[in-house]
């Protein structure tokens, strides 16, 4: 693994999260912004306008708002959760397991809710479902992330004591690592594909600007995601040492009673 200064990599660790943050509310704004009627209709792919105001279906950009959550952040934030919250913070490794696997979770909830929408926006547009390479991709993803999070809740189930979680970690992250660099290309292809679905006379109006932005945001993240999670810090931090040297300076600070104050209350 490539070493970083320790500073560094704690830096990065908020960087990342402020753009997570900033691509959320975006993605939020994004979806409000200005009642646009690509959120509310989509024409028949037999029609020539782009949108119908009389043909009412559940959008296709439904799906690409909650994938957008799943993986930039949800799962973003679980491929970083071993490196940042066990190593950088000290946090002990049942709970970063713990809030590993409810990141995943939340993440493939996203996820769920995503194909839910596709599925329903095919069914009204009458759309083939794999009339595209986004398409084929898709499935081959949303494959490799069902078992991503099936053998993430496995593993937290069965412990970090357990043998054959431990000798099997080693598996898991390298999956993490395939399903997620899949996913986040398939979000790459996703927003090149929805330009195609925008309401705009040209490539400069703020709803493809704002998709343009969004997608700047995900190949980002990407980017610090993987340097974080496949790093390591210069200098090892040993946490239990630090919080032991803490406590015994607390303990060394409380009052203690003289000799000669125990034998008063011993003859009393």
């Amino acid at each position: 693994m490539v070493k970083i200064h320790n500073k560094v990599s704690r830096y990065l660790a908020v960087i990342v999260r402020l753009i997570m943050a900033w691509h959320t509310g975006m993605i939020f704004y994004w979806f409000t912004m200005d009642h646009i009627h690509w959120f509310n209709y989509s024409g028949k792919p037999d029609q020539n306008q782009e949108y119908q105001h009389f043909h009412p279906v559940i959008s296709i950009n439904y799906h690409y708002m909650f994938m957008l959550l799943a993986y930039p952040v949800g799962m973003s934030e679980a491929m970083m959760v071993p490196r940042t919250y066990h190593v950088m913070y000290g946090v002990s490794e049942n709970a970063t397991r713990n809030a590993q696997t409810g990141w995943q979770v939340w993440g493939f909830l996203l996820l769920i809710a995503g194909i839910i929408f596709i599925h329903e926006q095919k069914e009204a547009n009458e759309d083939a479902y794999l009339y595209s390479p986004h398409g084929w991709d898709g499935v081959f993803t949303v494959g490799l992330s069902s078992v991503w999070v099936l053998w993430g809740i496995m593993l937290w189930t069965l412990g970090t004591t357990n043998r054959f979680a431990r000798r099997s970690l080693p598996w898991f992250n390298m999956w993490s690592l395939m399903s997620y660099t899949v996913a986040m290309h398939q979000l790459g292809m996703g927003i090149n594909q929805q330009h195609l679905y925008m309401a705009c006379d040209n490539n400069y109006c703020k709803e493809n600007m704002f998709l343009d932005i969004i997608g700047i945001q995900s190949q980002v993240i990407y980017i610090l995601v993987i340097f974080i999670a496949c790093s390591e810090d210069r200098e090892f931090v040993d946490h239990e040492k630090i919080r032991a040297e803490k406590l015994a300076v607390k303990e060394a600070k409380k009052p203690h009673p003289s000799s000669s104050e125990i034998e008063t209350l011993i003859s009393a």
